[in-house]
């Protein structure tokens, strides 16, 4: 993927979002799958696919609005903790089923779960980690790479030695 340099500052790449990748970001958090959003924003389902994978401005928004949207939920449940003690200070006094409720304070985090969506939210992290992504892909190809080659050695060696 070519990156856009800002005309500003030349060295900068400029992660900005057009109008259509930023609805793209707003249908996919809101869990519309990448054929759904290429046809929301009329586009390929391969250009929704390279901004998803490849562009660090869209990873990091995409990012982001997961945040907004998880703090969204998180706020939500947390309302719902006073209601689950509630039931649970009920149950202790009687015979109620308090599995829902005891589901709600584990998600709030009261035994100490917490789940949080990951990934940075600025493209110049992104970019950083994906260029990490590769050249951990590119050294592990290289390895492999050696490792094949010394396999064919040590068997053309064992040929030689064993005449086989």
């Amino acid at each position: 993927m070519s990156i856009k340099r800002n005309h500003t500052k030349p060295h900068t790449p400029d992660w900005s979002l057009s109008e259509q990748q930023r609805t793209a970001v707003d249908l996919l958090v809101s869990g519309r799958n990448l054929q759904d959003t290429a046809d929301a924003v009329g586009v390929q389902r391969w250009s929704v696919s390279q901004w998803v994978n490849h562009h660090p401005g869209f990873r990091a928004a995409l990012n982001e609005r997961r945040r907004e949207l998880w703090a969204d939920l998180v706020d939500g449940l947390r309302a719902l903790a006073p209601k689950a003690v509630q039931v649970l200070t009920e149950a202790l006094e009687s015979e109620a089923s308090v599995s829902a409720a005891i589901h709600v304070l584990k998600i709030c985090g009261f035994p100490g779960v917490t789940i949080v969506p990951v990934g940075a939210v600025d493209p110049r992290m992104v970019a950083a980690e994906m260029e990490m992504a590769e050249n951990e892909a590119a050294h592990a190809s290289e390895e492999a790479a050696v490792a094949a080659k010394k396999k064919a050695y040590f068997r053309a060696t064992d040929n030689l030695q064993y005449g086989l």
